[in-house]
C-alpha cells in the first residue's frame, strides 16, 4: 500500500523523446487528473500538483529510467496506481514500478546513458587527460573540463555506454560527449 509520498519510475521512449521537459510536466498533470489519481496539491491562488522530476532529460533522448516523486491525499494499492497511470498514459510512457522513495533526488550522483549512431567514431578524445569544451550552466557560458564528469565509457561497435555525472552541481548532458567524439547524430537512451 503506497501513502503520502509516492516514487514511479516510467519509461518515455519513440516520439515521446521529442517532448521538452515542460511539456512532460504538462502531460503528467493531465494524466495523474485521468487516471484519477488522488494527487495532492498546493495550496494558495493558483494550485497545482506537487510533483517533482528527477534529472530533466534533453529533447531527443529516450529513457526507461525516468524518477517523478509526487504525494497523495489517500493511500493506494501499488498495482492499482500502476494500472491507472498505465491505462492513461500515452503509449510509449509505461510506469515501471511504484514505491515509497527512500531519499531525495539530490542523492543521484550518476546516470547512465547509450549513445548509438551510424557513423564509427575513435575514444581517443575521451582518453585524454582534460576535456574543456564551452558548457552551458545556470549562470552562462563557460569553459570547463568535464574529464571528472564522465565516470566510465565503454565502446561496442557503433554503441557507446557511459556514466555520466548527474549530481546538481556537476550534471554533464551527454550531448557534450557526442559533441567531443565528433558525433553529429545519435541516438540517446537513459538508462
Amino acid at each position: 500500500m503506497l501513502s503520502e509520498a509516492v516514487r514511479i519510475k516510467f519509461s518515455k521512449v519513440g516520439s515521446l523523446q521529442f517532448i521538452s521537459h515542460l511539456d512532460l510536466n504538462r502531460t503528467m498533470k493531465t494524466v495523474m487528473i485521468r487516471a484519477g489519481i488522488p494527487i495532492k496539491y498546493s495550496e494558495g491562488f493558483n494550485p497545482h500538483p506537487k510533483m517533482v522530476f528527477a534529472l530533466p532529460l534533453s529533447i531527443g533522448a529516450e529513457s526507461v529510467t525516468e524518477l517523478l516523486d509526487f504525494k497523495i491525499t489517500r493511500p493506494m494499492p501499488k498495482e492499482e496506481l500502476i494500472e491507472r497511470l498505465n491505462n492513461a498514459f500515452p503509449p510509449e510512457m509505461r510506469v515501471l514500478d511504484a514505491y515509497q522513495p527512500e531519499s531525495k533526488f539530490v542523492s543521484i550522483r550518476y546516470a547512465e546513458y547509450e549513445l548509438e549512431n551510424d557513423e564509427d567514431f575513435s575514444l581517443e578524445p575521451l582518453e585524454q587527460s582534460e576535456i574543456v569544451i564551452l558548457k552551458r550552466t545556470k549562470s552562462g557560458e563557460k569553459m570547463t573540463n568535464i574529464k571528472p564528469m564522465i565516470h566510465s565509457y565503454k565502446k561496442e561497435g557503433s554503441k557507446l555506454t557511459c556514466v555520466l555525472s548527474a549530481s546538481p552541481d556537476q550534471y554533464l548532458n551527454p550531448d557534450y560527449v557526442a559533441k567531443v567524439l565528433g558525433i553529429t547524430d545519435c541516438t540517446i537512451l537513459r538508462k
